[in-house]
């Protein structure tokens, strides 16, 4: 599946470029919302979501895992899919994670 179909007739050039541009403002994106924004369990969402899109751009446009063996490609597109909805999960429910991974004596 193709996020941009119409990018398909420019160059390789010109989609890294244009891809290139859409990672970088959703970097700032999201350093805008972090650094101003109060720190709420929407904001935290937010930033992990743009993150797991920013992984799927560069896989797929920067890595060029689109053609890639299916068992490969899906083992990093979850990759990305899981790692921040933990950190995600660790920020928002901290003393849980306390909980499961401290020894009792």
């Amino acid at each position: 599946m193709t996020i941009f179909p119409g990018l398909k007739k420019f160059s390789i050039e010109g989609r890294i470029n244009f891809f290139w541009v859409i990672l970088m403002l959703l970097t700032l994106f999201v350093t805008f919302i972090a650094e101003s924004a109060t720190p709420s369990h929407f904001i935290v969402w937010v930033i992990c979501f743009t993150t797991a899109i920013k992984g799927r751009f560069v896989m797929d446009e920067m890595m060029g895992l689109r053609e890639a063996i299916p068992s490969i490609r899906y083992t990093i597109y979850s990759y990305f899919i899981l790692l921040p909805i933990f950190i995600a999960l660790s920020i928002i429910f901290p003393e849980f994670l306390v909980k499961i991974t401290t020894i009792n004596p």
